[in-house]
């Protein structure tokens, strides 16, 4: 077999997409896209971009096997999210390397990196004429950050289709995740009666009803499931919106709330439970009228640590890495909410760069990171064999 080392493609592929402004909103993921398309059509791989609307798309590729296996997807995300309002020590979009041999920049950790060490792995792959027992699926899709857009438009075309493994390359630190935390977002809306702040008893305080429900809520059994590597599931006030003026009993009040959960709890169940919630506040509270809405809903992840495609992992991260990788799970969520429900795929989350600087100012990856990874994914799908 042919030398199946990556080089240093990783790093030029990197820098090249680090230079591309994907915040989301608005996205702008499709020039992202063109230009790891023409890198893999340079290595011999074939694909197209999907667009999507507003100058968006996705990227589906395929690596042919062997026929010998089912078919693994590769998947990671093309957007980012905004810089903040910090200053940066280095350009977020240079794509600077400094003396230490850290690249710096918006994506370089969460997850351009991990993006094109997923790419730089199939693709030398491709150019050494190395066919892994079972075809790769290279997936690259916007909105991640925001809505999931892409991964849903690829679920609805039917991408996961054959598909026996997923493999997403959010920051891990080259750990290996099994398993991460589901969100469900909502939002409620209390509705009173506004009154002279000096005549409360003529109103009814949407304020004072907001309270009442979140306390509730707070105590809620959001199902009796606790995960070995997760723990529970959580809640989370992120806003409250109310009032007007001091003196005036507020006739609204709306709270944003997150809601961590793990596998085995439904969402629906959840919402259910919540409604009743509602119900029972309003049969016991005067004037209570509350509303709920989900503004996002993505699903807990887990994979059992003995799943063939997990064990291959570990096997080779154990190559890489020179040590046996730590095997977790974490409280964010990825486009494996969108992709892996209903389908069952085993699926696996390993990454270079330090998790802890996602979204953080001077985001930055070391370049060594990003070769282990390169390497990582052009072996794993040779060890399934």
């Amino acid at each position: 077999m042919s030398d199946t080392r990556p080089g240093s493609d990783v790093l030029h592929l990197t820098r090249e997409l680090l230079r591309i402004d994907t915040t989301n909103p608005p996205g702008n993921e499709r020039e992202a896209a063109e230009i790891a398309l023409a890198y893999a059509r340079n290595s011999g791989l074939t694909g197209d971009l999907h667009p999507l609307d507003g100058g968006r798309a996705n990227l589906h590729l395929v690596l042919r096997g062997k026929g010998e296996q089912e078919p693994i997807m590769y998947c990671g995300h093309l957007d980012t999210v905004p810089l903040g309002t910090a200053r940066w020590t280095r350009p977020p979009h240079a794509a600077e390397v400094d003396e230490d041999g850290v690249l710096w920049g918006r994506g370089a950790v969460d997850m351009k990196g991990g993006l094109a060490a997923m790419l730089a792995g199939i693709a030398t792959l491709a150019r050494t004429g190395t066919r892994p027992p079972g075809d790769v699926h290279f997936l690259a899709t916007a909105g991640e950050e925001v809505d999931c857009a892409g991964a849903r438009a690829a679920r609805d075309r039917g991408l996961l289709e054959g598909v026996g493994g997923l493999v997403i390359a959010e920051p891990t630190d080259l750990e290996l995740v099994v398993a991460h935390k589901g969100a469900l977002f909502l939002e409620f809306v209390t509705h009173g009666r506004a009154a002279h702040g000096s005549m409360p008893d003529q109103g009814v305080n949407a304020i004072t009803h907001m309270t009442a429900l979140l306390a509730r809520l707070s105590a809620l059994d959001l199902g009796s499931v606790t995960d070995p590597l997760l723990g529970g599931a959580t809640t989370s006030v992120g806003t409250i919106r109310g009032g007007s003026v001091v003196n005036i009993v507020p006739d609204r009040c709306s709270a944003q709330v997150d809601l961590r959960s793990v596998p085995g709890v439904d969402h629906a169940v959840v919402l259910s439970r919540i409604q009743s919630m509602l119900d029972e506040l309003g049969s016991t509270l005067p004037g209570f009228d509350a509303k709920v809405a989900v503004t996002g809903d993505y699903a807990a992840v887990g994979t059992d640590p003995g799943e063939p495609l997990v064990q291959a992992a570990r096997d080779v991260l154990e190559g890489v890495l020179g040590r046996p990788p730590r095997i977790s799970g974490v409280s964010y969520f990825s486009d494996a909410s969108v992709l892996q429900p209903g389908t069952g795929l085993p699926t696996v989350l390993c990454g270079p760069g330090d998790p802890n600087l996602a979204h953080q100012t001077d985001e930055r990856v070391h370049v060594d990171a990003l070769d282990r990874a390169a390497e990582f994914f052009t072996l794993l799908p040779l060890a399934r064999g």
